[in-house]
């Protein structure tokens, strides 16, 4: 163990174990070999490899089982692990079918391919989670549509609000991301298949057609060129998880702020504990979602370097590639699963909330007081009478819209401008209008 997202520890809490699965040394050689299946059994059905060779090699790869420790000194020596796999397989399949094993593909067709085909695999899973986790934000958002709450700015009191609100606030950017992840799939869930330089030289016309046969057979896209040195959409990938990631950490921030304990808006039924004080009770998955936001955000990063690799391939991308891609891809997914079990544990109390609300003694109405006065007097004076109001108010256990109302004669329904419920706006239709897209 040298990652909190592989400890038996931390690695449930920092990665998403399903996910995981799917990058681990065994899937990885699963993953070779399969698509080493696969390109023998359309070329064979291509008649660009002997009839008979291809069925022989797809059915002894099929029991196969490589350990992955036996591929250590040659992934030390090649600096990828194919030619070390080659070595081993071909051991085991017969002469003269042995030589079409791997026919006319190079490494890092194969490797590429696997990545991605595991990658779809992962995409599946981080998909259908995004899809809970946004259903479980506009359940609460549904919850929660009339209950009313501070409204902050920059951290500090700023107009009344509705807690529904807020939740679509974290929902409606999860629903573009939704639809960003469905049109970055064609770019992103491609085969690799273009031999050693890109230009299938071994197969001479037939590379086309047999890297169309090969996406058929793995239910992958294909593109125009080879992409071996054309990391954009992985890196594009790795935007997405860091961009979903960090929009749950948002919803963390904001949650471990309301979780305060002089705020109190928001508990937690499982809530962390301190070895020390009793009295603590943590918001620890809160804390965890922002610390996954900034890991994913740092990884993204380190993965854009790939951008720039070097003529038609360069190991050093590969190499970095390697190092980021799998982490981020689990960090993200853990966000999401994380973010549900943060949402679905989470209380919110309504009473706090609105006695929050009102021991701002309605300096939380001074807008909707501006704009009410404004209708009698201009809005300079208006704004210099709510101000004044405003500072009578500090520090004194009075409501602001009755001093105002001593400083003007204005012709107003005092009582009803008291009432935050009357400033909201169109917060109800926003939340009906973001919760049709669910």
């Amino acid at each position: 163990m040298i990652s909190a997202l592989d400890s038996k520890i931390s690695s449930s809490t920092f990665s998403d174990p399903d996910v995981a699965d799917l990058f681990s040394d065994d899937a990885e050689v699963r993953a070779l070999i399969k698509v080493e299946q696969e390109l023998a059994r359309v070329q064979e059905a291509l008649a660009i490899i002997p009839k008979g060779y291809g069925e022989q090699i797809v059915s002894v790869l099929e029991t196969v089982k490589i350990e992955p420790a036996l591929l250590e000194s040659g992934y030390a020596k090649d600096g990828i692990l194919i030619p070390a796999l080659l070595t081993l397989l071909r051991e085991r399949i017969d002469q003269p079918a042995a030589d079409y094993l791997h026919f006319g593909a190079t490494s890092q067709d194969i490797l590429d391919t696997a990545l991605i085909f595991r990658t779809k695999s992962a995409v599946e899973l981080i998909a259908n989670n995004l899809d809970t986790l946004i259903k479980a934000l506009g359940e609460l958002a549904c919850e929660h549509k009339t209950t009313l709450v501070l409204g902050r700015t920059r951290n500090q009191n700023a107009a009344p609000l509705v807690f529904g609100l807020k939740v679509v606030n974290w929902l409606a950017p999860l629903q573009r991301q939704r639809q960003r992840l469905r049109e970055l799939l064609p770019r992103l869930l491609v085969v690799q298949f273009g031999g050693a330089v890109g230009t299938n030289a071994a197969l001479g016309m037939a590379g086309p057609r047999v890297k169309q046969a090969l996406a058929d057979a793995l239910g992958l896209f294909v593109t125009d060129s080879s992409w071996h040195n054309q990391r954009d959409s992985i890196v594009e990938f790795g935007n997405w998880l860091s961009l979903t990631s960090g929009l749950v950490g948002k919803i963390a921030k904001d949650v471990l702020l309301m979780a305060q304990s002089e705020v109190g808006e928001i508990t937690f039924s499982d809530m962390g504990k301190s070895s020390t004080m009793p009295n603590k009770s943590n918001p620890v998955l809160a804390e965890v979602l922002i610390s996954l936001a900034n890991y994913c955000r740092n990884q993204a990063h380190l993965l854009t370097q790939c951008i720039e690799a070097s003529h038609e391939r360069d190991g050093v991308s590969m190499n970095v590639e390697g190092l980021a891609f799998p982490q981020l891809v689990c960090a993200a997914a853990a966000a999401i699963v994380n973010g549900i079990n943060c949402i679905n544990g989470m209380r919110v109390n309504e009473k706090i909330m609105y006695e929050n609300l009102e021991a701002d003694n309605g300096m939380v109405l001074a807008e909707a007081a501006v704009f009410e006065l404004s209708r009698t007097k201009s809005k300079a004076e208006a704004s210099r009478l709510v101000a004044e109001a405003c500072a009578k108010t500090i520090g004194k256990n009075v409501h602001m819209v009755d001093e105002l109302e001593k400083l003007t004669n204005a012709d107003i329904d005092w009582e009803a401008l008291k009432r935050p419920e009357n400033y909201l706006g169109s917060a109800a239709e926003i939340i009906k209008t973001v919760l049709r897209g669910i």
